[in-house]
């Protein structure tokens, strides 16, 4: 059962409150846990004792993390701590006890045991509990958004000031006023894109605003939905502009070497569509020709690759673009997520 899911049943939480952290999530990032306690929605004890009953692991107390041995810190080396975010808290003989956000993360548990030569022993710790020690122990900063603020909750969700009730710049509510997408001469944020789609209501929602992104920052974008060895068009937009007669295209993955790999290995494509075959016809079906250049990343749903987002651009802006078409990817896939989750909600 999900997080969320166990809050709810157990009172911890309204739904109308889990929509609200879930939208946060949606835009910051984090584990739903954190933002629960960074906007003062559960203590840090409830989170605690509601994740050693989802994980059946025991969740350390706050104190175990005042004084650990140097002897201990040193037991786990420094680039091991920093690659899976754990913390030893104590060693009996052979047995090492480990703070972890996820216990259930076995590579982590296997390597580090293997490493050590210890056997390992799992402790549950909250994100906010252990940023905070691993900063303290071995130096390792923080990312902004675990710095507290007044209130214990982040300054966004404040509420404005009564005399400002102007939609900031490039904001959603002012490019509610243009419903073609950002107003002319305008650059759309990635944050902005966050904020569609935590309000997004359906999955249509969804595509329609990461393509809207996308189309300002490419020649050309496409969602493709996976559906029975084979891809089909959703959605494509070029120069801005939907792309009339995409929803419904369908090209064989068999017969789409290049997109196929993206499904099977959960990799990125950076390269040349040719001009003949399936992927040709894809950049044509897109409103553009072939040869040209494309890049390609999956779209994960539930655990398996559910679409592709394919884009392209002859602006060379391609290469430099890999980072950020992973990240709006990576947005769209907790939107759907979300969407999954609310669906759940409202059937139980």
């Amino acid at each position: 059962m999900l997080l969320g899911e166990m809050l709810l049943k157990a009172g911890a939480l309204t739904e109308a409150q889990l929509e609200q952290v879930l939208s946060a999530q949606s835009i910051y990032g984090g584990r739903l846990g954190t933002n629960l306690v960074e906007m003062g929605l559960i203590g840090e004890d409830e989170l605690a004792r509601v994740l050693k009953e989802k994980l059946g692991v025991p969740c350390i107390d706050g104190s175990a993390l005042d004084a650990i041995p140097a002897e201990v810190l040193a037991v786990i080396p420094l680039e091991m701590v920093q690659r899976y975010h754990v913390l030893p808290l104590a060693l009996d003989g052979k047995r090492l006890t480990l703070a972890m956000i996820d216990p259930s993360d076995f590579k982590a548990i296997d390597e580090i045991g293997f490493v050590t030569g210890l056997v390992i022993v799992p402790r549950v710790c909250s994100e906010l509990r252990l940023n905070l020690a691993l900063e303290r122990y071995f130096g390792i900063k923080r990312e902004l958004r675990y710095i507290p603020v007044a209130g214990g909750s982040r300054s966004r969700f404040a509420g404005a000031a009564l005399g400002d009730a102007r939609p900031e710049p490039g904001s959603v509510a002012e490019l509610g006023a243009h419903p073609g997408g950002a107003p002319p001469g305008r650059h759309v944020t990635m944050e902005v894109l966050a904020e569609r789609l935590a309000g997004a209501p359906g999955e249509a929602q969804v595509v329609s605003a990461v393509l809207w992104y996308l189309g300002g920052e490419f020649d050309r974008a496409a969602l493709l939905r996976l559906k029975c060895g084979s891809a089909v068009g959703v959605q494509a937009v070029a120069a801005g502009d939907e792309v009339d007669g995409f929803v419904g295209y369908a090209m064989a993955l068999d017969e789409a070497q290049q997109i196929k790999r993206v499904v099977q290995e959960r990799e990125l494509f950076l390269g040349e569509f040719a001009a003949g075959g399936a992927v040709g016809g894809l950049m044509r079906a897109m409103g553009g020709s072939a040869p040209a250049p494309a890049l390609v990343v999956p779209v994960a749903v539930g655990g398996q690759v559910a679409a592709v987002i394919c884009v392209n651009d002859l602006k060379g802006r391609l290469a430099g673009g890999v980072f950020e078409l992973q990240r709006v990817a990576a947005m769209a896939e907790l939107a759907f997520e979300m969407l999954r989750i609310r669906k759940r909600i409202r059937a139980s």
